[in-house]
């Protein structure tokens, strides 16, 4: 019987990689999780005008933690072991 290579696998997943990545996953789920409690507020109806709703937190700070979220889910899943 011939023993080749080809039998083996090349990469074997270890569990440090592993969890490494669901931290990574688990870090970014709490980034989008801020990013939208930063988002949440009072808002404006037909009465009553709330001018904090063009805060620079709403719309700069929350978005970027969102989006930072979203990207590094990416990371970790594409992240090799």
């Amino acid at each position: 019987m011939n023993t080749t290579s080809s039998n083996i696998p090349k990469t074997k997943r270890t569990w440090s990689s592993y969890f490494t990545r669901r931290r990574i996953a688990v870090a970014a789920c709490l980034l989008i999780a801020t990013g939208y409690l930063l988002m949440a507020g009072p808002g404006s109806t037909e009465q009553s005008f709330c001018a904090d709703i063009f805060s620079p937190r709403r719309i700069v700070l929350a978005p970027l933690l969102c989006l930072s979220g979203y990207l590094l889910i990416i990371v970790a899943i594409l992240r090799r072991s």
